[in-house]
């Protein structure tokens, strides 16, 4: 998988997650709730919370996912390795997700894991290519 067809999917997970999180809300709270400028405090349930924590973990991990798999695009690396790594950042990141609706801890961990070994790997593959 190429840097930009990775940054592309990551672009729609993200806009997956969020659109994931809109329609449950809707579902689960009205049509009301959702175009209501006033919304009243609600306690959210554990599903709805971990919606939230997914959101919120995906949108940190943005900020080093996208600028390192531009970086790797930019600096025109290619590979099986880099590709393989692209693949696993995204299939990681998206099973992370998955994993992490269901709420059985510790599971999502490895996926976690995946993800961020992959970046940390591109990242690396850019300072090396760029210094080399």
């Amino acid at each position: 998988m190429t840097a930009i067809t990775a940054l592309s999917l990551f672009a729609i997970l993200t806009m997956t997650i969020i659109t994931f999180e809109i329609i449950y809300t809707y579902a689960a709270r009205g049509f009301g709730f959702g175009f209501s400028s006033n919304r009243p405090q609600v306690e959210l349930s554990k599903f709805e919370t971990r919606m939230k924590r997914i959101l919120q973990n995906h949108t940190e991990s943005a900020a080093y996912v996208v600028p390192t798999l531009a970086a790797v695009h930019l600096s025109g690396l290619s590979g099986a390795n880099i590709e393989l790594a692209a693949l696993l950042l995204i299939a990681g990141r998206a099973a992370y997700a998955l994993l992490y609706y269901t709420g059985v801890p510790f599971i999502r961990i490895p996926a976690f894991s995946l993800a961020s070994l992959s970046t940390l790997y591109l990242a690396v593959s850019v300072l090396i290519h760029t210094l080399g």
